[in-house]
């Protein structure tokens, strides 16, 4: 039984693991392509939320 219990705790780790690791991936390929978006192309609006 505990041999089961430390297999499945090296499972779920290395699932947690890898979901951080694709998050942080995912986080600094979107850095990379908001740094080459053309920003002067960008419109400002105002918000409706400072209305209310």
């Amino acid at each position: 039984m505990p041999d089961e219990l430390w297999i499945a705790g090296l499972v779920l780790g290395g699932f947690v693991i890898y979901v951080i690791a694709k998050v942080v991936g995912y986080m600094r390929q979107s850095e990379r392509q908001w740094r080459q978006v053309d920003k002067s192309r960008l419109k400002s609006w105002d918000d409706d939320d400072e209305d209310r």
